[in-house]
């Protein structure tokens, strides 16, 4: 276990439907996944297998207690707009304790959306979509389009909606490290489409 864990969820229904992204309570979780760079977890509502990762019901108390045994063992959880996102809808629509808590806790909790976002200062605007971040910085893009993922599991491809979600830690954690590492990550310029590399320091 490294000290960073990757959480991505993906749900199913659509913020439109409900009224706005604001709406956490509303928000349908179908998927729930991390990964800390080398073992992958899926929560599912849908009994499902998927391939390197543990399966489990998408139970509230599992969630909590799986993220819980991270966080104890000095660790933070990571994520991309996990602050206004994954964490409140966690919290709110499938009453995970411990991410409402996690919420209180700015010090176990990193957002890369967040961080890249603060670059805007300095760069004007930027694109901070995973997708673009990925594919500027890594060369490797998502598996689906978010917006495909409802729809998907609406359709009962349960495992192709997972895979994406679990696709979406690693990148999310690859992400992380390289800006780590590198002291840099590469997005896109709002404004005429050029790549822009951003100074980061992620501790």
């Amino acid at each position: 276990m490294t000290d960073v864990m990757a959480l991505d969820i993906e749900t199913g229904n659509y913020s439109w439907e409900i009224g706005g992204w604001d709406k956490h309570s509303l928000f349908e979780p179908t998927v729930v996944c991390t990964w800390d760079g080398s073992d992958g977890h899926v929560f599912s509502k849908e009994e499902i297998e998927v391939d390197g990762a543990q399966v489990h019901p998408l139970h509230p108390r599992e969630l909590g207690d799986h993220l819980q045994k991270h966080i104890d063992a000095g660790g933070v959880i990571l994520g991309h707009n996990i602050r206004k996102f994954d964490l409140p809808v966690l919290n709110a629509a499938l009453d995970c304790w411990t991410a409402g808590d996690l919420m209180s806790k700015s010090e176990s909790i990193i957002d890369t959306k967040l961080l890249v976002s603060k670059a805007e200062v300095a760069h004007g605007q930027i694109a901070t979509a995973l997708d673009v971040l990925a594919r500027t910085t890594l060369d490797i893009g998502k598996s689906m389009k978010s917006a495909d993922a409802p729809e998907a599991w609406r359709d009962g491809r349960y495992i192709e909606v997972a895979e994406y979600c679990l696709k979406d830690c690693q990148l999310t954690f690859d992400l992380y490290q390289y800006g780590r590492e590198n002291g840099i990550v590469k997005s896109r310029s709002l404004e005429d489409g050029s790549i822009i590399e951003l100074e980061v320091d992620w501790i």
